[in-house]
């Protein structure tokens, strides 16, 4: 028998912020430098040894950004206030010669970190150095000896490497056979991780030439697995806007032959297919389905107004990207109009729900971890997301009307379509009672669905044999009914 005690906490009120500590090497003593009130997101040394460069708040608030840049004097633990980045940022570092901060920032308030700033110690102004030259998001940056920034930027289905000047100038691009993950880099030589959607990551290194060449095999087995090379198309969305997406034919596919075809939606919003390892997408391949991996309106790597057009307005125009680029393939005899199927996880399940209360032309849907009442979904999400998602749709307390017209329950009714639901039963992104809710929604209206609940799981799923059975019955979910 467990042993009762009060553990009651007041949310908001009893929370341990993380603290920051320095730790003499000699003596091992421990000297606190902030206390409990402060929570600290990241920090860096500053070169002189003297500070440190933290992101931290006082008064953190779900749904406002409340970071600031703060100097600490190693010394003595004194706090001094640098800037407040105007939305969401991360990444901060500091130049060699110590003068200059930098770090990702948002354009304006948010939604999401995307361009790189600088902030001069001396005169206490903040530049976008990449708005107005690449206008795509940063994955990540090092300054390097001489001054210059190295930059890994998304762009589409490919990441490229920027090397860039301290006024935004491009003096360098580099884009390899292979997407770039994790970097280092020194005087000529960069070392990166590198894959792409038929080779699984390894290490490959670059000189001054600009040649790459592989330097690790840990994932040599790889190399006898039969993986689909997709094929990158763009398509006119219904407004005229241009939609980028990734088509997998499997391959027994012939020209003329129309197969039933998977849509993956991926998540975010503010997320990208990118030519990496889909395992959804080469599973289903493998199994005879086509599968098109759209970059809807809303995705990154298509510079910030693209980011931004779904503000407002999920399911609306992005839904018409899913649906226009279906009706494409559909004009080019690749999929069958009767063999439709919809699946993706997070906002893509959010779309899978979404689709299947809009229209009735699919066969099958899988939603993992959806958000299904999105008014239910903002009050009880993890505070991280909060902010987020009241940039993209305001608050239920105001917008309520929008909340509810944007959310699959309020059209439950119209479900005809067997729908799958996957869901961690720890998810505090997408809680859990999403996908109850749903599910019984749909069993209410006598619709085929299944609701599976994984155990110890969060928003991803992270155990083995719970991403191996989410794939099976994937799989057989879309094999029963859309094929």
């Amino acid at each position: 028998m467990k042993k009762e005690k009060n553990d009651a906490r007041v949310i908001d009120k009893d929370r341990r912020n993380s603290h920051l500590s320095v730790m003499d090497i000699e003596t091992r003593k421990i000297r606190k430098l902030t206390d409990e009130k402060w929570r600290i997101s990241s920090f860096i040394w500053a070169p002189d040894g003297k500070q440190i460069i933290i992101s931290a708040t006082d008064h953190p608030q779900p749904e406002l950004f409340t970071e600031k840049i703060y100097s600490v004097t190693v010394q003595n633990g004194e706090m001094k206030k640098i800037m407040q980045p105007e939305g969401p940022f991360g990444s901060i570092n500091i130049s060699p010669d110590g003068k200059t901060i930098s770090f990702i920032g948002s354009r304006g308030d948010g939604p999401t970190s995307h361009d790189l700033y600088l902030f001069s110690l001396s005169d206490g102004t903040a530049r976008n150095i990449t708005a107005s030259t690449i206008d795509r998001p940063l994955n990540s940056y090092i300054w390097q000896e001489n001054g210059s920034i190295l930059a890994l930027v998304t762009n589409g289905f490919t990441r490229t490497f920027y090397s860039l000047s301290q006024d935004g100038r491009v003096e360098d691009q580099k884009k390899f056979k292979v997407q770039p993950g994790s970097f280092v880099a020194s005087r000529d030589i960069l070392l990166f991780t590198g894959e792409t959607s038929v080779q699984a990551p390894e290490l490959w290194i670059s000189t001054g030439e600009g040649k790459i060449r592989k330097v690790s095999h840990f994932n040599e087995k790889w190399d006898d697995v039969d993986l689909i090379n997709p094929e990158i198309l763009t398509y006119k969305s219904f407004d005229g806007v241009d939609i980028e997406a990734a088509l997998l034919k499997p391959a027994s596919y012939r020209e003329g032959k129309r197969m039933p075809l998977v849509a993956l939606i991926h998540g975010g919003p503010t997320g990208v297919w990118s030519d990496r390892f889909n395992s959804w997408g080469q599973l289903l391949a493998a199994r005879g389905f086509a599968v098109f991996c759209p970059n809807i309106r809303g995705s990154i790597g298509y510079g910030y107004e693209f980011m931004v057009m779904n503000r407002k307005d999920w399911g609306g125009a992005d839904y018409k990207d899913v649906m226009t680029g279906i009706d494409y393939l559909i004009r080019r005899g690749i999929a069958d109009p009767d063999r439709l199927g919809i699946g993706g996880w997070s906002y893509g399940g959010y779309m899978a729900a979404w689709a299947v209360t809009q229209t009735k032309r699919f066969k099958a849907s899988v939603s993992g971890a959806p958000m299904t009442d999105l008014a239910l979904e903002y009050g009880a999400e993890s505070n991280s997301i909060n902010a987020y998602d009241t940039w993209f749709m305001g608050t239920p307390y105001e917008n309520l009307d929008l909340f509810i017209e944007r959310s699959p329950m309020s059209y439950v009714k119209n479900v005809k379509t067997p729908t799958l639901i996957l869901c961690g039963e720890n998810d505090v992104t997408d809680p859990i009672a999403q996908c109850y809710q749903f599910h019984r929604g749909l069993k209410r209206y006598g619709v085929d669905a299944e609701f599976v609940v994984y155990p110890r799981e969060g928003h991803g799923i992270r155990e083995e044999k719970h991403r191996v059975d989410v794939l099976k019955r994937m799989i057989d979910w879309f094999e029963k009914h859309a094929k």
